[in-house]
């Protein structure tokens, strides 16, 4: 039997081992002397090894552990520690007795800067995030690792760019049981910014490259400007990969920001699929070409084709046209739709300002004008041209829009319209949707999603029975209330009375329970209600469908598997409906 020699003060502090390791270690080693959560925590860090066939083995794998276990409690504050190796040749075994001694706690810590201290904003949030070293709390590596981190972002934050660690002085007074921490900073001088230019220069003009610069020339150094600025980059498609540096300081003392680039293919096609029971079988296809003009604009052409519509669509995306976030859009599109309520053809041009998914709270606008025929219609209405305008303002808290875990999305869109063609009139037409997420349970395993939608239109001059079918409301089909036939649900007595299908308004609402198996496959159930109607006080009586559902997790977003059954007694309806696509349904 041999103890082990007391391991370097200096390493046992730098050491950062986690408290927990993958529980999948299979050892032969007991462990006696410590409480259950100690012992569990050296055995789940121990590498796997068979079983010792000799005692040289056993004495190998004893020695071997005992050096993992004191340089973790070491890192976890038992500088006082023995770990004793034992094996035994009869039969061979490998054993660790433990004695923890007294857990060594903080001293306060101090900061050294080595080449001048920061200015005052910099070194208070150095103070503060040195501070999470506590005077009297456990002295684990850990957490001084983590407040040296803390302390570089800090300085690095507030205009430090070139700051560093130097090398920490850790003292462990055995007398007191106290562990002293001295942090070491070479902070640099404080950087200002310049102006931003692109490496390779001949892949975007300057000038678009210039309206990415989100900070004027002379502020001070911020990593989140510098991160902002790649963001707004990538985001547009043109390129696969960014990175920033800072070029040497100029004559006037301010650093031109470098960004490198490596560009995106300049074509890139696009094909997916959906299919249900209710709303057929379809195809949409893209093709896109990237940087058309050197400032990373986009021109895509897509088609449509499905049982219910089929279309042809052109437009030109010009990112950050309208300033950081929002993209100008310009476009035309063909399209044909054959409902159960009507069928209509039609063409359009239009143009928008789109503001990017990844913005927590922004504003959309833009305007359209349709020339629209409808066939199988009952009503007055068979031709309509119509210039309609939008504004869209959305709040979005969550991380992923095709399978949101956490967070809100919040949504309203208003659209004035004149309509001319068999009936002249004016008309305002409103939405407002919620959504919620919440995750529970170890690693998100547990999401409930629920949402809420509530539309109205309103006729300025006119009447609004005269409004296009396309832009009254109706509910039902895979984004509504599944288990029904799209935009089935709506005022049944407008067909007897020979009015334009549809309703003045609609309400929906949906709850969905979302379980993720493990990483790859998950399961659903859902209710979903919802209706279009004329007058308010119908808006109570819902139409509802439960159903469930697989998920798939492709990567970059979920396959949706769901059969839903509608609860209606109605005889236009299946007894269920079966739905695949990309993304949750909401």
């Amino acid at each position: 039997m041999r103890r082990l020699p007391v391991l370097p003060v200096a390493l046992c502090a730098a050491i950062g081992l986690p408290a927990v390791a993958p529980a999948w270690a299979d050892t032969p080693v007991t462990i006696d002397g410590a409480d259950h959560d100690t012992r569990r925590a050296i055995l789940d860090l121990l590498p796997d090894r068979e079983d010792p066939e000799s005692l040289f083995d056993a004495e190998r794998i004893a020695e071997e552990a005992a050096a993992r276990a004191l340089a973790w409690l070491r890192s976890e504050g038992y500088y006082g520690a023995t770990v004793t190796p034992e094996a035994s040749e009869n039969p061979p075994s490998a054993r660790l007795i433990i004695e923890l001694g007294a857990r060594f706690t903080f001293d306060t810590p101090t900061i050294i800067y080595q080449a001048g201290a920061p200015n005052g904003d910099a070194s208070r949030a150095t103070d503060e995030a040195i501070a999470t070293v506590q005077r009297r709390d456990p002295a684990r590596a850990a957490a001084v690792l983590q407040a040296e981190s803390d302390a570089l972002a800090a300085l690095q934050a507030n205009g430090y760019a070139d700051a560093t660690a130097g090398d920490r002085r850790i003292v462990v007074d055995h007398a007191s049981a106290e562990v002293k921490a001295e942090f070491r900073f070479n902070t640099g001088e404080l950087a200002r910014l310049g102006n931003v230019r692109a490496e390779p220069s001949g892949i975007f003009r300057p000038g678009f490259i210039g309206d990415l610069q989100n900070w004027e020339a002379g502020d001070v150094y911020s990593p989140q400007a510098l991160a902002r600025l790649r963001r707004d980059l990538t985001s547009t498609g043109a390129v696969s990969l960014a990175s920033t540096e800072l070029a040497p300081a100029n004559e006037a003392g301010l650093r031109d920001v470098i960004i490198n680039v490596e560009p995106a293919k300049r074509n890139a096609n696009e094909l997916g699929v959906s299919y249900s029971t209710t709303e057929g079988a379809g195809v949409q296809a893209e093709w896109t070409r990237r940087n058309l003009t050197g400032r990373a604009d986009s021109l895509t052409i897509g088609a449509t084709l499905a049982e219910m519509q089929q279309g042809l669509e052109a437009s030109l995306t010009r990112p950050q046209a309208a300033g950081l976030g929002h993209a100008t859009t310009f476009g035309a599109s063909a399209d044909r739709e054959q409902l159960e309520a009507y069928s209509r053809q039609g063409v359009a041009i239009f143009a928008s300002v789109d503001a990017s998914t990844r913005l927590r709270s922004a504003t959309s606008y833009g305007v359209r004008l349709s020339a629209d025929e409808y066939d199988d219609l009952i009503g007055t209405v068979q031709d309509a041209i119509v210039l309609s305008g939008f504004g869209n303002w959305r709040r979005d808290t969550t991380s992923f829009t095709l399978d949101p875990t956490e967070g809100s999305i919040t949504e309203f869109r208003l659209e004035p319209s004149v309509s001319t063609g068999d009936e002249t009139l004016g008309f305002l037409r409103a939405t407002a949707e919620g959504r919620i997420y919440e995750s529970i349970g170890s690693n998100d395993r547990l999401t409930l999603a629920a949402r809420a939608r509530l539309g109205w239109l309103e006729a300025v001059s006119g009447d609004p029975n005269d409004v296009p079918p396309d832009r009254r409301f109706y509910a039902g089909g895979g984004g509504s209330v599944r288990g029904y036939e799209y935009n089935s649900i709506y005022p049944e007595e407008r067909d007897l009375l020979g009015l334009t299908p549809g309703g003045r308004g609609a309400v929906e609402t949906s709850f969905e329970a979302r379980w993720r198996f493990n990483d790859t496959w998950g399961a659903a159930v859902f209710v979903d209600g919802g209706t279009a109607f004329d007058t308010w006080g119908d808006a109570t009586d819902l139409s509802w469908g439960v159903g469930f559902g697989a998920r798939y997790n492709l990567g970059f977003a979920p396959l949706r598997i769901d059969i839903a059954f509608p609860l209606d007694e109605d005889q236009r309806n299946d007894d269920f409906a079966l739905y695949i696509s990309l993304g949750q349904a909401f």
